[in-house]
């Protein structure tokens, strides 16, 4: 063997973590020649509140960059502690701040990983979450969540083995902007106890339901003793507070073992969150009527965006989340081609179908998935573009 040489080539782990194709139109459009309207990615027009700044801004003039401990700010903790006061106000113990709910997501599933585990995640998927599967060594199984008549155990029975871990539930949802019911949850909850199954319930998107409250899976456990609860909740400023590039999240733990395992891998991976960021967020949390006025600008251009493709592009009106997902299937054959042709000719970004299905999937040609979170009126100006180039 030469110096240097791998013991193991080709066998490295991370050769397992599928690319996903989101990543080259991003990166098309960071290289395209002229202006392009970005529906591809969700980056919000509402910018981040100016208290969020200030606090970013004072923390580092009153000297705050040192070091705090793995799990954040004590003082950040017990503000989260009021914001999820309807999940049992979980100890400080029980809280991580992160950095984004990405690494949340991503420390969790190290924390409850074994040799030979499955996670459950949605057919309709963000493809982080596979990524993220992958990197544990552990294989994901996809559930036909929402398919017409079949229920939520039914759905997890067709994908199931007696090798799951955990399953992973985004709701509103990326790409669909899918909202699950209270009822939904419920039955789902009760699999995962029935299974002693772990719940990762990814709300990035909970200031963005359109139309009720965001029902919290967290809740459901308050009614089992500790060492029963499954549910991690996991939470970020990134789109209700607009934070995208702070990379600032937060998660909870189920009860005392589960967050002790996640402590190791925080304290393994993070060292610590950043601190001026938490200050930032922590007055981002002050800012009396961001959260609303964002759901609302984001529900308006939901609105303008529905009526203008009607249900033959948009068979089910996102009912939360930053996106609407389009069935293209009358009208092209491969909507991962579409997309670069879109923005070769019109200067329009859109996500292709591909990158939230598994490969094969009937329906990954199909769909694409557009941004309804941008300033109002360039959207608006991209779905005229688009609905033009299909000749509608």
């Amino acid at each position: 063997m030469l110096i240097g040489e791998s013991p193991w080539p080709g066998a490295e782990r991370s050769r397992s973590i599928p690319l996903s194709c989101l990543h080259e139109i991003h990166r098309l459009v960071g290289a395209h020649p002229r202006p392009v309207i970005a529906l591809h990615v969700g980056e919000p027009h509402i910018r981040m509140p100016q208290e969020a700044v200030e606090g970013y801004c004072r923390a580092l003039r009153d000297g705050h960059t040192a070091y705090l401990d793995a799990r954040g700010l004590g003082a950040l903790h017990d503000a989260l502690a009021e914001r999820l006061a309807g999940n049992g106000r979980p100890p400080a113990d029980r809280f991580f701040v992160t950095p984004g709910s990405c690494q949340a997501i991503s420390a969790i599933l190290q924390s409850i990983a074994v040799d030979g585990g499955q996670v459950v995640l949605s057919e309709l998927h963000w493809p982080m979450h596979f990524q993220q599967v992958a990197m544990t060594g552990m294989t994901a199984c996809f559930a036909p969540f929402g398919d017409d008549g079949r229920s939520i155990a039914d759905a997890l029975e067709s994908c199931a083995s007696d090798r799951v871990v955990a399953v992973l539930v985004n709701s509103p949802s990326n790409p669909s902007g899918r909202v699950w019911s209270a009822e939904e949850l419920r039955e789902l909850h009760n699999w995962a106890v029935r299974r002693r199954v772990v719940v990762i319930s990814d709300e990035a998107y909970e200031d963005f339901v359109y139309d009720g409250e965001p029902s919290r899976m967290a809740n459901l456990d308050l009614e089992l003793p500790p060492e029963d609860r499954v549910v991690f909740s996991v939470h970020t400023f990134s789109k209700g507070y607009s934070m995208t590039g702070c990379r600032l999240g937060y998660a909870t733990a189920p009860n005392d073992d589960r967050a002790a395992l996640l402590a190791r891998i925080q304290e393994a991976t993070l060292v610590a969150p950043s601190t001026p960021v938490q200050y930032a967020g922590l007055a981002a949390l002050g800012a009396t009527g961001h959260l609303a006025a964002h759901r609302e600008y984001v529900r308006q251009t939901r609105d303008s965006v529905v009526n203008l493709l009607g249900n033959k592009l948009v068979p089910v009106a996102p009912a939360g989340g930053w996106y609407a997902l389009l069935d293209l299937g009358a009208f092209v054959d491969d909507t991962y081609e579409f997309s670069k042709r879109t923005l070769a000719d019109i200067d329009v970004g859109i996500a292709p179908g591909r990158g939230f299905l598994p490969a094969g999937h009937p329906m990954a040609d199909r769909l694409a998935r557009i941004s309804l979170c941008a300033e109002r009126d360039s959207t608006i100006e991209g779905v005229r573009r688009l609905t033009a180039y299909l000749g509608i």
